[in-house]
């Protein structure tokens, strides 16, 4: 009887060690060739002393990773090692020792972009390492996601949110965007509608005056 509870307890630390481990999320999307495009990168957690994360991320010829953007849930700074090789290493650090805030919601925004060379994938991030104030190291299972090229048009000029149509819902996203509440689907090429390489409340003005008040 001893033994069978003992083995009831280990089976139930194990499957708790489960359902506390990190994880981290991409959605399937589809670029072109040209086309720059930011996704969201998601973390659910149940630790809340998270300050710090390292993890890789191969991709294939043709797609880049330009930057990874942090959201409101982290304070910390966030670099891009050894793209040449195409496996980059997004790392994150908090100076001030601060913590990933809440326990679900986009973590970071990832700004791709692909050239005629790309082809469909499916990329995995793996090596997944969170570090917590007290210096202990938190685990994540690999996870993957599906980019596909080309087989879907990302929309026209100032159709922000990929919906189809250019509306007032594009010029709030716009709007989120410059106030740092990045959303998931947010296509920068479609949103610089001057062309100026950069994504401001001019284009959100832009988009008003050229597609909604002069539309017949």
């Amino acid at each position: 009887m001893r033994k069978k509870i003992i083995y009831l307890v280990m089976a139930m630390m194990c499957l708790a060690n489960v359902s506390k481990a990190e994880n981290i999320g991409v959605d399937d999307f589809n670029i072109t060739d040209g086309d720059t495009l930011q996704v969201a990168l998601r973390l659910t957690n149940t630790h809340t002393d998270l300050t710090a994360f390292s993890m890789t991320m191969q991709l294939p010829a043709g797609l880049k990773l330009l930057e990874a953007i942090p959201t409101g849930r982290f304070k910390g700074q966030v670099t891009i090692g050894n793209p040449d090789t195409r496996a980059y290493n997004i790392c994150g650090l908090d100076l001030d020792f601060g913590t990933i805030t809440g326990t679900e919601g986009d973590l970071l925004m990832l700004k791709f972009t692909a050239d005629r060379t790309f082809q469909t994938s499916k990329i995995t991030i793996s090596d997944i390492d969170f570090i917590t104030t007290g210096r202990e190291h938190v685990k994540a299972e690999n996870t993957t996601f599906t980019v596909t090229s080309g087989n879907k048009p990302l929309g026209m000029l100032g159709d922000v949110d990929g919906s189809g149509e250019v509306n007032i819902t594009d010029v709030l996203v716009i709007v989120d965007y410059v106030l740092d509440r990045v959303h998931t689907t947010f296509i920068f090429n479609n949103a610089d509608v001057n062309k100026d390489g950069e994504v401001n409340l001019s284009d959100a003005i832009f988009i008003v005056n050229s597609f909604i008040l002069h539309r017949n």
